[in-house]
């Protein structure tokens, strides 16, 4: 039932996107986001069936979802006024790097390099490991062993999200005035970087990804080749990476990989269970207005600081731990709509999925609007999809940092040239 339901609102946006004269683009989160729709929140239902109780509670349950979906395409089609998406100038700018690529390229790999040691520094010390110990471990038996310890270090990792932004603007640029070169380099470092200290597969496979989505935005649209990768060679990836992660190669094929990776939303379902059985507390937005902004604050400063992402803080609520019966980390994702639900009740699935699309139109104006931050829109664009299994918490947080970083490149780093021409 649910699967239909799902079927029809996402094929039908589809395809009242091109009767309104939308031109079709594989890398746009206005297709990204209905893939990852469909497959999770529908053909994941088929492969691995929801435990409904009875008809009754199918029935609701599929209700909320479209719900949800329905409020979500009002969201990402809602009329926005330009001028809302302005940004403050800074005032302060940096004219004698503007014009020294090679010294700008050095500025930003250094400091990614610094945060990249500084995250593995709090590792080390964190989990009391020498830095050969660090990376003999696989990053999945890393992240399983900071799960555990309760070790956090949101900061770091924040920075090393922006100075990737700024080194992905500036990629853009090396590339345009054919500073092939330096543009190789700049594209290893990014690699090696996020291929150190990153706890999933998606962002590595983004990284090598750059290529071939800067020809896809500047030279030629080359939507059936990114079909093709998209259906064919990006689940042999994730297979393969996946058994690097774990540090088991061989122990997944590539059609039990896909049934894994699009079986999200038990979860999602257990949480719904126990709302219809009066057995949680909702939060009533307390994941926007409290525990967002604590993300920044470091656990140095507030030892006994709240669990401030949405799917580890549910994930002990309802199974008490954050890792399963093996001691291995097990952080369960609940989709947006359980988030939805876990703040507002019947309501929050429209509520929540409503914002989900709001946010992303947002970011489809301010990146439409940027020719220059192509590569920076193709990052987002992965992430909006994956973040369709996780939460609106994170497409917020991670909109606000995308945004954040593509303004400091612009106010700091952007030719003059090219400041004129937009």
């Amino acid at each position: 039932m649910l699967f239909f339901g799902v079927a029809i609102l996402v094929i039908g946006h589809q395809l009242w996107l091109r009767v309104r004269g939308w031109q079709f683009n594989a890398l746009s989160p206005y297709f990204m986001c209905d893939l990852m729709i469909f497959f999770l929140v529908g053909l994941g239902t088929v492969a691995s069936p929801l435990p409904h109780r009875n008809f009754t509670e199918e029935v609701l349950f599929s209700l909320f979802v479209w719900s949800g979906l329905a409020s979500y395409y009002l969201g990402l089609h809602l009329q926005l006024h330009l001028p809302l998406l302005r940004l403050p100038q800074l005032g302060l700018t940096l004219k004698w790097l503007q014009q020294r690529t090679e010294l700008v390229v050095l500025l930003l790999v250094g400091c990614l390099v610094l945060t990249v040691v500084l995250i593995f520094y709090q590792r080390m010390r964190g989990l009391g490991l020498t830095l050969s110990e660090i990376l003999a471990l696989s990053a999945l038996r890393i992240h399983a062993q900071l799960a555990s310890e309760g070790i956090r270090s949101a900061l770091p990792v924040i920075v090393s999200y922006l100075f990737t932004i700024l080194l992905l603007m500036h990629l853009y640029f090396l590339f345009q005035r054919r500073h092939y070169l330096i543009a190789f380099g700049v594209y290893i470092s990014l690699i090696v970087s996020v291929a150190l200290i990153a706890s999933t597969r998606i962002p590595l496979i983004m990284n090598m990804a750059i290529p071939i989505a800067y020809y896809h935005y500047t030279v030629r649209r080359i939507n059936k080749l990114l079909l093709v990768g998209i259906f064919f060679a990006a689940p042999i990836a994730i297979t393969i990476l996946q058994g690097v992660r774990s540090g088991s190669l061989l122990a997944w094929t590539v059609s039990d990989r896909l049934i894994a990776e699009i079986v999200v939303m038990k979860s999602f379902h257990r949480l719904w269970q126990e709302y219809i059985d009066g057995n949680i507390t909702l939060e009533y937005g307390a994941n926007y207005y409290y525990y967002l902004p604590l993300t920044l604050v470091p656990s140095m400063i507030w030892a006994d600081k709240p669990q401030t992402s949405f799917e580890a803080r549910w994930t002990i609520n309802l199974f008490n731990s954050l890792l399963d019966e093996d001691a291995q980390i097990s952080v369960h994702t609940f989709t947006p709509w359980g988030e939805g639900l876990a703040q507002f009740g019947w309501l929050g699935g429209a509520i929540n999925l409503f914002l989900y699309g709001l946010v992303l139109n947002v970011a489809i104006r301010f990146f439409n609007r940027r020719p220059h931050a192509c590569l920076v829109y193709f990052f987002y664009t992965i992430l909006a999809a994956t973040f369709i299994r996780t939460s609106v918490q994170a497409l917020l947080f991670t909109t606000v940092v995308y945004v954040v970083g593509v303004w400091l490149y612009e106010r700091w780093l952007l030719p003059r040239k090219s400041q004129e021409g937009r």
